[in-house]
């Protein structure tokens, strides 16, 4: 059998496994709580396998308990071409996009809007084997800059000195090999900050 049909396999057993835990786990009569502060829950590896995948809330006040998906991705690979495309709903319009040739030297990516239109690019400074530093320049004169380790899940995003999305592995997820994104109230584009996540893990896998 093919390597993509088996992690594919792989992947719809994991997300069965996933759907019936959350179904009997913890608190199953609570009502999911997403208020304050929104907080997401992404698998690793995702984008190794090329297929579309799914990033759902968390909740900060239940200690990341896992809610609906909030975003689609569309992940495609096509000869030296790898796509994202980044939606609320499953078919619906596209909010950012990647499209990056895997060939050339990856230490810059962009990040378009639904027109083609650049709003954002993500350079790499390299200052270490495992920390990375990266500075994401945003439409319109502002700059988010990136610190700790995107390998380790476990970064910050800052502008202007203020944390502004955090990355992490802090809480006990029932999905196998997750991490957490928290995104602060002061971050004006959740989408946007979602996506650049995307762009790093891209731009940083082994």
């Amino acid at each position: 059998m093919p390597l993509g049909g088996r992690a594919r396999r792989q992947e719809r057993r994991e997300d069965r496994q996933e759907a019936r835990q959350e179904r009997r786990g913890d608190g199953e009569d609570e009502e999911f709580d997403d208020s304050g502060p929104a907080s997401y829950v992404m698998r690793e590896k995702l984008l190794a396998f090329g297929n579309d995948f799914e990033i759902k809330k968390a909740s900060r006040r239940q200690g990341g308990r896992i809610g609906p998906t909030a975003f689609y991705v569309d992940n495609k690979v096509v000869r030296i071409r790898e796509t994202f495309n980044l939606r609320k709903s499953r078919g619906g319009d596209t909010l950012y996009q990647i499209q990056e040739r895997k060939a050339r030297i990856r230490d810059a990516m962009a990040i378009e809007d639904s027109n083609g239109d650049k709003v954002a690019e993500l350079k790499k400074r390299v200052i270490g084997v495992v920390r990375d530093n990266f500075v994401v320049k945003i439409r319109g004169d502002r700059d988010w800059q990136v610190h700790g380790s995107i390998l380790e899940h476990d970064f910050k995003i800052k502008e202007g000195g203020r944390s502004i999305v955090t990355v992490h592995k802090n809480w006990i997820a029932p999905i196998k090999d997750a991490y957490f994104i928290d995104i602060d109230e002061d971050c004006d584009d959740e989408g946007l900050a979602v996506m650049v996540v995307i762009g790093l893990e891209s731009l940083t896998e082994e």
